[in-house]
């Protein structure tokens, strides 16, 4: 009778338990056996009535008792069956360390490491000109140039919409072990500043060639930003570059050395020269490369960069200029020098102050992308070096983890020798900017940012620029 009542408990409880356990998840096992124990306890109370009361068991709960067998089976069935989850458990987290862990971008070609990067970044540009807006074709309907802000007396106010994704980047990588060392490629295309192209039909836009060098221990050879520039200061703003005139910006080839936080480099040289007239004149005779070195003091909340330059202007003996009765009778060179201090700092748990501040002679296109030249020349055909001070200072403040905002205001000042260039070339210019950004991801991210910018001549006329952008860029 004992073992009729123990089978009728284990065929009563299969009878609950007789569901596909296998697939069961750890919480529904933890239920199922709650119940397990519930089912017990009250069978419990009838074994103990059949055994008091001598009660033969019906036909059905003979077949009951048949069944019962089973109980044993259905628990280990439930114990290898949460074994077997811990174990996949297990498995999941190597997986997802294991996909942390890996790169996401490149691939292998022999020896060597191939990535790919970028972004791509469509905006719109709502510009109101004071002096009328130049040509769609213009390069200052794009992105900011301070030379590009009219000033022109008779000109009436003029406001025009621009769609713009010609920001839009990719870049290449290579990466070879050489001789126990890495041999790095970087090559980095954009569609911005081209010339061939049209707002007709297609809208077809150029790449171009922004960067292309290779290093190897501490030397970089090709085309990279000028030793003279500090890239990480550069504001967080939508607009390209942002504080355009008060910031060194200029990309060329070279040949830099790298040992520790200095930095020294021979660069392309190109001398221009402010006319008698006021125009641009390169002479394109240069024999001395420009000699830059920079200097990185790191600080405990960002860093500090301290940059030279040196460099020989020069014009050939036999030169036509623009403005001069007489080509030159003998080779003309004079000197330019310049520092530039710029840095980024962490101000508290995530806002950053960022500033650049320059000064020197003869730095011409260097300068707010060459919103002046390197020299103007006198009656005599000599080279006088322009002097110029310019400087940006930007605050970037998290309004949350998401949300951002920049704040900038910039400033450029040139002192021409109006006698030898005239009263049109610039004096000065200025700009403010503030923005909202949206990164609902770390790769993507929504912009609007409204832009002030003032020029103003040697002559006193000045014409100003206001714009606002709204942008959408997704990184990969």
């Amino acid at each position: 009778m004992r073992r009729a009542t123990r089978v009728v408990l284990s065929v009563t409880l299969s009878v609950f338990l007789f569901v596909p356990f296998a697939s069961a998840q750890p919480s529904e096992v933890e239920a199922l056996r709650a119940r397990v124990d519930e089912l017990e306890a009250l069978l419990l109370k009838v074994v103990e009535r059949l055994d008091d009361d001598a009660v033969e068991l019906s036909e059905g709960q003979q077949e009951l008792v048949e069944q019962g067998e089973r109980l044993k089976l259905v628990e280990q069935g439930i114990a290898a069956a949460e074994n077997k989850w811990g174990e996949f458990d297990e498995q999941i987290s190597e997986v997802s360390r294991f996909l942390e862990e890996e790169p996401t971008l490149g691939f292998d070609i022999g020896s060597s490491r191939i990535g790919f990067a970028g972004y791509l970044k469509a905006q719109t540009l709502v510009s109101a000109y004071s002096d009328g807006a130049p040509a769609s074709s213009s390069v200052g309907r794009d992105f900011a140039i301070p030379s590009q802000i009219t000033v022109d007396p008779s000109g009436d106010r003029e406001t025009v919409l621009d769609f713009n994704p010609r920001e839009t980047r990719f870049l290449f990588t290579a990466n070879t072990p050489v001789a126990g060392h890495d041999l790095k490629a970087h090559i980095e295309f954009d569609f911005l500043v081209t010339f061939n192209d049209n707002e007709l039909v297609s809208n077809s836009f150029t790449p171009r060639m922004r960067q292309a060098f290779l290093t190897y221990r501490n030397l970089l050879a090709g085309q990279a930003w000028t030793t003279f520039q500090n890239v990480s200061a550069l504001p967080d703003t939508v607009q390209f570059i942002g504080p355009t005139e008060g910031t060194v910006f200029n990309r060329q080839p070279m040949i830099r050395y790298t040992k520790g936080p200095f930095e020294i480099a021979l660069e392309n040289p190109e001398t221009t020269i402010t006319t008698p007239t006021g125009s641009r004149f390169v002479p394109d005779n240069d024999l001395l490369p420009d000699l830059t070195a920079r200097y990185t003091y790191t600080l405990p909340t960002g860093t500090i960069k301290l940059a030279g330059i040196a460099r020989q202007l020069r014009v050939r003996e036999g030169t036509e200029i623009p403005g001069l009765a007489d080509p030159l009778a003998d080779d003309e060179t004079a000197l330019g020098i310049g520092l530039s201090l710029s840095g980024r700092l962490g101000v508290g748990d995530r806002d950053d102050f960022r500033f650049s501040a320059n000064v020197g002679e003869g730095l011409g296109r260097y300068m707010g992308v060459a919103l002046t030249n390197g020299a103007s020349i006198d009656e005599n055909g000599e080279l006088d070096p322009l002097r110029i001070y310019s400087g940006y200072v930007a605050y970037r403040h998290f309004w949350s983890d998401r949300f951002r905002s920049t704040f900038t205001a910039a400033y450029f000042r040139a002192d021409h020798p109006v006698e030898q260039t005239g009263l049109g070339v610039t004096d000065r210019v200025y700009s403010t900017s503030a923005n909202l950004l949206y990164s609902p991801s770390k790769q993507f991210t929504y912009g609007a940012e409204y832009y002030y910018g003032q020029r103003r001549l040697e002559s006193g006329a000045s014409g100003d620029l206001n714009r606002l952008l709204l942008s959408v860029k997704y990184g990969f």
